[in-house]
């Protein structure tokens, strides 16, 4: 990885009292591939004096074996280096500039050059940029200020520099900053907070904003999150294989998307999106009781009663000649249970709940007094609020739900929740709940945020 650093300077640069000042000694130490040089007034005038600060860096590079492009950022304007409000926007539009300029590299920030006020802006930046740096301190030689002479020789400065003679056993005087950026902290807790609330989308927006602290196995896994909360699972899980995450309690079938249409019922019950939650209550009955019959009663409906209304549109119809072609005695019932007889209908769980009856009554081919009462009292629950909520602009508070409904929200999915269970026992154990698979897959995307 190349490294780039960006650098003040002060009157300890280059050289000072034989030894390197905190520019050279950073750059002897880490050897950058390119160096960007922030100037003041008074550093313009010394470097268009005799040149030494570049003089002195191109031929330490010389020395020790490495190649760098000098970069000067001339702010000759700028005659008060004691203001600290002035430099920290300055710094951090040279800096954002450096990053975009130089993608992939590792960058230093020189602490240890120019003011006090360069230099705690310096530090502030290293504890808030959007990406990754390296703050790196110089001490003096001699654990104490190094102001120097106030005449400055190039030749003779080079010569007396004693960080140049290995024989004289110079010390290594920079030190790595241990901080961690803050601004990384408050956008991460922000991160998580919304992953807590399954808004992953919020979540990935935050983390935009500090991207390169963030590993790419994180991003995906958000992702996934997103995609399977939008129920696009196939995409979902594309995003998951990557990070060799494994998304999905059940894997294929039938089963494995009315699932995850489930637990996605559930959030929304949960963080009190009752509007969303009882709009999407029709499509799951009506898979739930479709894939009821079909595991339990050997009823393929979709198949032995109904008709697709246009090849691929996922739209079916049951059909009144085929129920008498199948089964007489069940179209017999059909007509019972509709006044004026049954005609031709859209596939949904109102046109489901005749045969559940028929099949779960006492008499019937699968006795299931259970199953018939959940199947009666979610059908009371999708005429009395769901089809209204459908239809008009509407709240939907818990309150007018229980009402109305006769059961609460919280209720109504743990039915349909057991209803799943009993259709597919085999994906549940004594050892792992399914339906804790969104906590699970948080824990994982948390965890990793925070490694």
């Amino acid at each position: 990885m190349s490294k780039v650093l960006f650098s003040t300077l002060g009157m300890t640069d280059p050289i000072k009292n034989d030894y390197d000042g905190p520019l050279l000694h950073i750059m002897r130490h880490y050897k950058p591939d390119k160096v960007y040089l922030f100037m003041t007034r008074r550093v313009c005038e010394l470097a268009d004096q005799d040149d030494r600060y570049q003089v002195h860096a191109a031929r330490l590079c010389e020395r020790e074996g490495f190649a760098c492009e000098f970069i000067e950022l001339r702010y000759a304007d700028i005659d008060n280096p004691q203001e600290f409000d002035l430099f920290h926007p300055i710094f951090e539009k040279e800096l954002v500039n450096i990053h975009n300029e130089n993608p992939g590299s590792e960058i230093i920030i020189n602490l240890s050059s120019g003011t006090p006020q360069m230099k705690s802006a310096c530090q502030l930046l290293a504890l808030t940029a959007p990406f990754p740096v390296m703050p790196v301190q110089v001490t003096t030689p001699n654990e104490s200020e190094n102001y120097g002479s106030p005449n400055y020789d190039v030749e003779l400065t080079w010569n007396n520099n004693l960080d140049n003679h290995p024989e004289m056993e110079p010390r290594d005087r920079t030190r790595l900053v241990q901080s961690i950026n803050l601004r990384f902290l408050f956008l991460r807790e922000a991160a998580i907070s919304n992953i807590e609330a399954y808004n992953y989308t919020a979540a990935l927006n935050i983390l935009a904003g500090v991207k390169d602290f963030i590993s790419p196995d994180v991003i995906c896994l958000l992702k996934a999150a997103q995609y399977r909360k939008n129920m696009d699972l196939t995409q979902a899980e594309k995003e998951s294989r990557r990070v060799k995450y494994d998304l999905f309690p059940i894997k294929s079938g039938d089963g494995k998307e009315l699932f995850e249409y489930l637990l996605l019922l559930s959030l929304q019950q949960r963080s009190g999106q009752l509007m969303d939650f009882v709009r999407g209550i029709s499509p799951a009955l009506s898979k739930l009781f479709e894939l009821f019959l079909q595991e339990k009663c050997q009823r393929h409906i979709k198949r032995d009663y109904c008709e697709e209304k246009q090849r691929g549109s996922g739209h079916w119809k049951m059909k009144r000649s085929k129920l008498e072609k199948m089964d007489p005695n069940l179209l017999a019932y059909f007509d019972l249970r509709f006044p004026t007889g049954f005609k031709d209908s859209d596939l949904s769980f109102s046109a489901l709940l005749p045969i559940i009856e028929f099949d779960c009554n006492p008499q019937g081919s699968f006795p299931n007094e259970a199953v018939l009462k959940k199947a009666q009292d979610m059908r009371v629950v999708e005429e009395s609020i769901r089809n209204k909520a459908a239809h008009n602009i509407i709240a939907v508070k818990e309150e007018q739900f229980a009402r109305e409904a006769g059961i609460s929200s919280d209720k109504l999915i743990r039915d349909m929740q057991w209803l799943y269970k009993y259709i597919y026992p085999h994906y549940f154990t004594a050892n792992i709940d399914p339906w804790e698979s969104y906590t699970k897959m948080n824990n994982e995307i948390i965890a990793r945020l925070k490694t």
